[in-house]
């Protein structure tokens, strides 16, 4: 996935996109995003929901790390899982471990100082933090009938 994202003062003579029009004179950042599918995401998005399904096997019992980790929850499991089916085909898939605190985690790595984790809570609230070179930016947002744009944007600028 390559990303480009520049700034702009949006003028009239430039713009093209009827949606944006409310926007003439302000300064805006623009993403750039290549949509060409990712070879192989399909089958591979398969195997990783599979995996989401054998993690939740494996770690629906209190204890499961053999220490005081807590379950992964039925609601946990299902929002791993949505989030996955949501994620566009021109985007890397995942890392997914299991977390102690019951939580899933999807982590998206390109280098030791370029990588974002998202921890994927039961009520439907995802965690992210992400480290690209000095900055490391953090929030949560909560996932909807979308992938979430915020985490498309910090996917982007980690592995883009």
């Amino acid at each position: 996935m390559s990303t480009i994202t520049f700034r702009r003062n949006l003028d009239s003579e430039t713009l093209h996109v009827p949606e944006l029009r409310s926007m003439v004179g302000h300064s805006v950042e623009i993403i750039v995003r290549d949509s060409q599918p990712v070879p192989g995401f399909d089958s591979d998005r398969s195997a990783l929901l599979q995996k989401v399904d054998e993690l939740y096997q494996q770690c629906s019992q209190p204890g499961w790390d053999n220490e005081d980790a807590e379950p992964i929850g039925m609601q946990t499991h299902a929002i791993a899982r949505r989030l996955l089916e949501l994620l566009p085909n021109d985007t890397p898939l995942p890392v997914i471990s299991p977390e102690p605190d019951g939580q899933i985690n999807f982590e998206w790595y390109r280098a030791s100082r370029r990588l974002l984790t998202t921890s994927i809570s039961g009520t439907g609230t995802l965690y992210w933090a992400a480290l690209i070179d000095s900055e490391d930016p953090r929030g949560s947002c909560q996932l909807a009938d979308q992938f979430p744009p915020t985490l498309l944007y910090w996917i982007g600028m980690v592995c883009g």
